[in-house]
């Protein structure tokens, strides 16, 4: 009868430690490094209509966070959370050039403001979401 009974333990362990874990392989997301920004809003950018690609680089142990809006230069502090998926970007700030092109300047830099997390979308994305989950940025690993 024990004999029974620690078989019976033995597979309930096994079948609970099979379903400890939620999140599947390829969820986990690595900020650090550079990314292109492929999308702000929803919508594709056009890098016809922009002076350089728009970037975002991210180094987390440094809480730091560099780009290009698509003209100027973007440098702040990023403060990331890995285990949460969160994001705060504090002290954002800019070069003030002009140029021909900065149809997407201000729509970025605006997005930036708004972010509180990110989450893997596939094929080398994340998306930088807003509080209520919605995508704001969407980057592509350089």
């Amino acid at each position: 009868m024990k004999l029974k009974y620690n078989i019976l333990a033995i597979v309930a362990a096994i079948a609970l430690g099979g379903c400890s874990s939620t999140k599947t392989a390829g969820e986990a997301v690595d900020l650090n490094g550079e990314w292109n920004i492929v999308e702000v809003g929803g919508t594709a950018i056009d890098t016809t209509k922009t002076e350089f690609s728009p970037t975002l680089g991210f180094e987390t142990a440094k809480n730091s966070v560099f780009g290009c809006a698509g003209c100027n230069s973007i440098n702040g502090i990023a403060r990331v959370n890995a285990a949460k998926q969160t994001i705060s970007f504090k002290e954002i700030g800019w070069t003030l050039m002009l140029c021909a092109h900065m149809e997407y300047e201000q729509q970025i830099l605006k997005a930036l403001e708004s972010v509180k997390a990110y989450k893997a979308a596939g094929e080398g994305r994340v998306q930088l979401t807003n509080g209520s989950g919605k995508a704001v940025l969407t980057l592509q690993k350089q």
